[in-house]
């Protein structure tokens, strides 16, 4: 059954592309993360796809969406009607080759209302690529899961990782000022799991801090938190967190470090992530492994 509705779904995706009636028929709903930190949704027109796998649309590089995809390039589709409804997750990059634009331009295109050509520089491509689906279809039935693309290397992002001594807010606050930061994700103490809870925390004085905290800086994502876990060191305050699509990805760089090593929090799933560890390498180094 599982392949069936994969099979369905991507006849349906294929099925819409190119079109150039009226109504909503070519249309797909496209999720992104505003500055803000906040999911928005878009309606754009499919203008080809290769199933499930990936889709593309095309907009102006001036666009409000286009923007968002410079800052987070994660996104959702959605293309649904009263007999089914398909949701990927994955990522979208914005292609501006002559080539791709070319293959990408429709007829409809040449009415001059948006474009006046595939050359034009304010018009470009979306490719949205997904990783994870979740398909439902009306007599057939509901899928959900992963695609394995063995041909893309792990995207790995490194990424500091800023420690406060209970003045993380206040320097969220400043840096939103002095660098136009905008807040992605804002966790207290209290909003964490009971068993991620350090054994020095106090829930009278700490439970108002911050646990965790994404900031997004231009294109650069940096995390922050209020240490309550052991006594900060002077030097010790910023260190490099490397980010992983997956836990086994985690577990593999892990097994690497690990020799010689000095573990600070052992390997655990935690309130933001699937899979965490961090370690002191046999050379001084601390590094914080997570999943994504």
């Amino acid at each position: 059954m599982s392949n069936d509705v994969i099979v369905k779904a991507s006849e349906i995706i294929n099925s819409k592309t190119g079109y150039i009636g009226g109504g909503m028929e070519g249309y797909a709903a496209l999720s992104l993360i505003d500055e803000n930190g906040y999911p928005t949704t878009s309606t754009l027109t499919i203008t080809k796809a290769d199933g499930i796998n990936w889709l593309t649309f095309c907009t102006s590089p001036t666009r409000n969406s286009v923007i968002r995809i410079k800052k987070c390039n994660r996104a959702s589709v959605c293309i649904n009607s009263s007999e089914y409804n398909l949701t990927l997750v994955g990522t979208v990059e914005i292609l501006t080759d002559i080539d791709i634009k070319k293959e990408n331009w429709m007829p409809v295109m040449d009415d001059g209302a948006h474009w006046t050509g595939p050359d034009d520089p304010n018009f470009c491509v979306l490719r949205f690529t997904t990783e994870r689906y979740s398909l439902f279809i009306d007599d057939i039935g509901f899928v959900e899961g992963a695609l394995e693309n063995t041909n893309k290397k792990t995207a790995i992002l490194i990424e500091p990782m800023f420690q406060f001594n209970r003045q993380c807010e206040q320097a969220i606050e400043l840096y939103k000022k002095a660098f136009g930061a905008n807040v992605a994700v804002f966790l207290r103490y209290s909003d964490a799991d009971p068993k991620d809870l350090p054994p020095k925390y106090n829930a009278e004085t700490d439970s108002n801090l911050v646990f965790h905290a994404q900031l997004l800086v231009g294109n650069q994502r940096i995390m922050l938190c209020d240490n309550v876990f052991n006594e900060l060191q002077p030097g010790h305050t910023v260190y490099p967190v490397m980010m992983f699509k997956t836990a086994d990805e985690v577990k593999v760089a892990y097994n690497a470090l690990v020799e010689s090593a000095t573990i600070t929090t052992p390997m655990d799933s935690t309130t933001y992530s699937a899979c965490v560890v961090s370690l002191v390498d046999k050379f001084g180094v601390h590094w914080d492994l997570m999943a994504d």
